[in-house]
């Protein structure tokens, strides 16, 4: 008798051991996969940074072509004037004065010598036909800017980007360059805004792998050439954003740094945190959990060596019964993740005290209610498939999910379910662990850089980016559903001479007013105003024909006439009114009208509404750009 019970003894002792064994491996694979959530959450947040990074680096420079752009044609239109030196020198120090990331605009003459420029510092005796930009336009024939290595101003002292264009003679000749440039101190202090820690680092480089900018500044990798580390050869050949680790060669730090490359300019930006620095918060939490799962396990030990002792005494099945029970509920609630038990049903039989936390309801609260109640409408049918593989035999499924709390808050949950192993004889029979823990916060941070990424930041509305990705779509669907798409293009009239009389100040909360104007005109969630560039808007209005498309834009139009902005340079009005021009992609015209042609529609209209007089609204129709004019009086 007492060899039998010996016998069993061991027997139950395995098992308990290896259920033991079980919930250990279930939490070290739940701190291995914290440990990748926080990694993956850290590489996900960086690639967002760069992607803000490059963006403001692709909007500041392109800003900074057209200040060029003014000199370059009052250069061409009025060479023979002898006063041009004055009036250019002039033009640039209106422009850089009202123009915060600007740093100074500058003419030289063919030999290197600066003609004109918004400086205040004396440059007579300064040459600059020794710089790589000024050789560069001088054996170049391109008219076009071009972003150039960072340099040392010669001026100012300060490490600049300089943005060149070269002037031609009326024979074609080499005349000189135009000078446009912006002090790497004005990057590095948008760098700073982010904050990733203090061993972080930030670069902006250019395509060719030459160092733009540099947070923390280092001046002697300043210009340098970086194509032939890791982050051109091997990660952006495979893909134009990413992350990856690596031991910075600067300072030896081990990082985690994601990268982004802009499609428009070729810019690569690098946001790198240090890891250690990076995952300290994680491991703080860590050594906590593992000093608590310690204490569990040696609880566990101490107990199950306690019940070996007593097992002789005691039937053996009620000791199993008891020791298993014991062990479970010991691992599950010192665990600061949520742990619950299923049956094959996905109806609860189990929870840890965490539920209170996570779910806001207490854990005896919840036994019988189902894995689909209060789920995300979105998210059952996902839940429901996931549910259909683990009673097929699938032995680990994970998800991310939407759930309502107690108090109406919605949340977002991680689970790992975990199928336990045995042969069952009905679905209900089957039994489920799931590790559940709360990544809210993570979810809300990852869509506030996503918004960051998509907006302009002086009008709010999206920006270009955002409106090619969404304008591309809205077409597609448009094709798909056989319905119609309109798109009208908004330009406010005369906006240069605004800026020349009012200053740009002025003319940016004139375009605050412009956006506030279109976004208060359109009224459905799926309709979008965006800033295509300068002073031009751009709305698309899904599931909205010609009629429905003039409509809006008669209105937007008359709202801006109706704020009455003084503009007395915009004759015969005088105030601020703007030009639309719509085009509109029929339901009868799916798959024969791609995106670009309906935007080369719309755009030839805004141009036709502008020849026609300015102030008014023309529509694009399939042979071309009718003159239909839908305006207001002009004295209103």
């Amino acid at each position: 008798m007492i060899g039998a019970l010996n016998g069993s003894s061991v027997r139950t002792f395995a098992t308990v051991a290896f259920a033991v064994c079980g919930f250990l491996g279930l939490i070290i694979w739940g701190e291995y996969s914290s440990w990748r959530s926080q990694v993956v959450r850290i590489e996900a947040e960086l690639v967002q940074t760069s992607k803000a990074l490059v963006q403001h680096a692709d909007d500041t420079i392109d800003m900074s072509k057209f200040p060029l752009s003014a000199l370059m044609t009052q250069i061409e239109q009025e060479r023979a004037d002898p006063n041009l030196a004055v009036k250019i020198a002039a033009t640039m120090k209106r422009q850089v004065d009202t123009t915060s990331w600007l740093d100074t605009l500058s003419v030289m003459s063919a030999d290197g010598r600066i003609v004109a420029t918004s400086s205040q510092v004396q440059t007579q005796n300064l040459s600059f036909a020794d710089r790589d930009y000024f050789k560069f336009h001088k054996s170049s024939i391109t008219r076009q800017p071009v972003l150039s290595k960072p340099v040392k101003s010669r001026i100012s002292g300060e490490w600049i980007l300089p943005i060149t264009q070269r002037i031609s003679n009326l024979d074609g000749s080499f005349g000189g360059i135009a000078f446009a440039s912006i002090t790497v101190a004005d990057f590095v202090k948008f760098f700073e805004a982010f904050r990733i820690g203090n061993e972080g680092s930030f670069q902006l480089i250019r395509s060719d792998g030459i160092i733009l900018a540099r947070q923390p500044f280092v001046e002697s990798l300043m210009a340098t050439d970086v194509s032939g580390y890791d982050l051109f050869k091997v990660h952006l050949a495979h893909g134009e954003e990413g992350s990856y680790h690596y031991i910075s060669p600067v300072d030896g730090t081990q990082r985690i740094g994601g990268f982004y490359r802009s499609q428009h300019s070729g810019l690569v930006g690098l946001a790198a945190a240090s890891q250690s620095e990076a995952l300290s918060a994680w491991m703080r939490g860590a050594h906590q959990r593992w000093l608590s799962g310690i204490v569990v396990v040696t609880i566990t030990g101490m107990l199950a060596w306690r019940w070996r002792r007593q097992v002789l005494l005691r039937r053996a099945g009620e000791a199993l019964l008891v020791a298993r029970e014991a062990e479970f509920r010991l691992l599950a609630e010192g665990s600061s993740d949520l742990i619950q038990r299923f049956n094959g049903l996905g109806v609860r039989e189990y929870l840890s005290p965490s539920s209170k936390e996570i779910f806001g309801i207490d854990a005896e609260h919840m036994i019988g209610t189902s894995i689909l109640d209060n789920l995300h409408e979105d998210d059952r049918e996902g839940v429901i498939q996931m549910m259909n593989r683990l009673r097929s035999g699938s032995l680990r499924e994970n998800m991310i999910v939407r759930r309502k709390r107690a108090d109406g808050k919605q949340i977002w949950l991680e689970t790992t379910l975990n199928r336990l192993p045995g042969a069952i004889a009905e679905i209900k029979d089957i039994r489920l662990v799931a590790v559940t823990r709360d990544v809210t916060r993570q979810k809300k941070l990852q869509e506030e850089l996503d918004q960051l990424a998509n907006t302009d930041e002086l009008t709010q509305l999206a920006n270009r980016r955002s409106f090619n990705i969404h304008f591309d779509e809205m077409v597609e669907r448009a094709t798909m559903q056989k319905l119609p798409l309109s798109l009208l293009m908004i330009d406010a009239d005369r906006f240069k001479f605004f800026n020349d009389t009012y200053g740009h100040a002025a003319g940016d909360d004139c375009l605050k007013a412009l956006a506030q104007v279109a976004l208060g005109s359109i009224r459905r969630a799926k309709d979008l105003a965006a800033r295509y560039g300068g002073e031009e808007i751009a709305i698309l209005l899904p599931d909205t024909d010609v009629t429905g498309a003039e409509r809006v834009a008669q209105t937007i139009r008359q709202r801006v006439a109706n704020l009455k902005l003084p503009h007395e340079k915009n004759i015969p009005w005088g105030y601020v009114t703007i030009s639309i021009g719509t085009a509109t992609l029929h339901s009868d015209e799916a798959g024969l009208l791609t995106a670009s042609e309906l935007f080369d529609r719309a755009d030839h209209a805004l141009y036709q509404a502008k020849n026609a007089g300015r102030n008014q609204v023309l529509a694009a129709e399939d042979e071309g750009v009718i003159a239909a004019m839908i305006t207001g009086s002009r004295s209103a």
